[in-house]
């Protein structure tokens, strides 16, 4: 197996990992139960208002219960579900409903947006691509006077959201925790772009390999690109009406101002659908071609074997007349050119003129050399 096919084989194992991790029928619902391998919880608490800004990294629950309502925005940033006790209690420190707590470490959990009497809730997947495609799930909790983001691992989607909170008199700021949760959206949802932009690339590649030489490594890797299409399809197709049934009902914590950036992100969320509707078209489109490929190399193939066949049919049947050694003196039908000082050469000459005569027919029809035949060529023939 190849280096790629087995990078491949070894994320859809890792893959179907993360699908094992389920709540058994029986469990009590809301019972918190932490995926495999999860990494143990960090937190970073970010307090603002438009005058202020307080940073605290590896915090406490008990900072965060500090910090709560001093500041008209706290934005708690959690990496890592191994823990279930401690997300039991920030839970309780912000009044989180446990069927909520349940979804955020269900892994994976289908993109959604909840409203809870006390809390909005969603959850989604952050995309990231190189070569392979790895998703991290977050889940976020908007509340009265904060914000509780929580992902199964760290990255850098929410890099530029903090560089935003550090510029004084922005509008990050100055807004209310519905903006926030806006500015979260909208990080994870133009995450995709870059994944998008990197599967494009890797479409042209292939289309470029498939039209080159169509090696047995392009089938293993187009299947590969239409599952992380089909996957990411699955992503956004529910956040798309998310975010469409949040506009179109919006709960009490958003604002109308508020509201209309959210039309914003349903916007980038229909793009990349229709991205991937693309991607998916075009990876069937790549499939066809590679097996139409094929399928003219293995015509190609044929027809020189065919050819070959045809030309040597004739050969022998003359190879086989004058090889029959009849006796000549037994009988008046003898063959003349076995007595004859040139019959051999005759005989090959034969054979040569045969087969010269049968290039040239096939020549004539276009068989080789001159490509394929159009129905103007098939017209011209019959006339002559």
């Amino acid at each position: 197996m190849s280096r790629k096919g087995k990078n491949g084989a070894r994320r859809r194992a890792q893959q179907r990992h993360r699908f094992d991790h389920t709540i058994h029928p029986h469990t009590r619902p809301g019972t918190i139960i932490v995926p495999p391998e999860a990494l143990p919880p960090l937190i970073q608490v970010t307090a603002y208002g438009p005058d202020q800004i307080v940073e605290k990294r590896n915090a406490t629950v008990a900072q965060i219960r500090e910090l709560r309502g001093k500041y008209p925005v706290l934005w708690i940033d959690a990496v890592g579900l191994g823990d279930a006790a401690l997300i039991e209690e920030l839970g309780q420190v912000l009044g989180l409903h446990h069927l909520s707590l349940e979804d955020m470490s269900t892994v994976p959990q289908r993109s959604k947006v909840e409203d809870f009497p006390h809390h909005l809730f969603a959850v989604t997947q952050i995309p990231t691509y190189n070569g392979d495609l790895c998703l991290e799930q977050v889940s976020l909790f908007a509340g009265k006077g904060f914000i509780l983001s929580w992902r199964e691992r760290s990255g850098t989607c929410f890099d530029i959201v903090r560089k935003r909170l550090q510029v004084t008199g922005g509008t990050t700021r100055s807004a209310g925790v519905d903006y926030l949760l806006y500015v979260l959206i909208d990080a994870v949802i133009d995450s995709y772009f870059p994944v998008l932009e990197q599967l494009g690339e890797v479409f042209d590649d292939l289309d470029d390999r498939v039209e080159a030489d169509s090696s047995p490594e392009c089938i293993a890797q187009m299947r590969d690109i239409r599952h992380d299409v089909r996957q990411l399809r699955r992503i956004v197709w529910p956040l798309r009406d998310a975010i469409d049934d949040l506009v179109r009902s919006p709960p009490e914590q958003i604002t109308q101002e508020t509201l209309i950036h959210f039309r914003d992100c349903h916007d980038h969320a229909v793009q990349i659908m229709d991205t991937l509707e693309n991607y998916r078209d075009a990876g069937s489109d790549l499939r066809d071609y590679y097996a139409t490929s094929i399928s003219n190399r293995m015509n190609e193939t044929i027809k020189v074997l065919t050819i070959i066949s045809t030309l040597f049919m004739p050969l022998s049947f003359i190879a086989g007349v004058y090889g029959m050694n009849f006796e000549a003196a037994e009988s008046g039908w003898d063959m003349p050119e076995l007595r004859w000082k040139y019959g051999y050469p005759f005989a090959l000459a034969l054979m040569g003129i045969v087969a010269v005569v049968q290039l040239l027919f096939f020549y004539r029809r276009g068989w080789i050399g001159r490509g394929k035949r159009t129905d103007k060529d098939d017209r011209k023939d019959r006339k002559e």
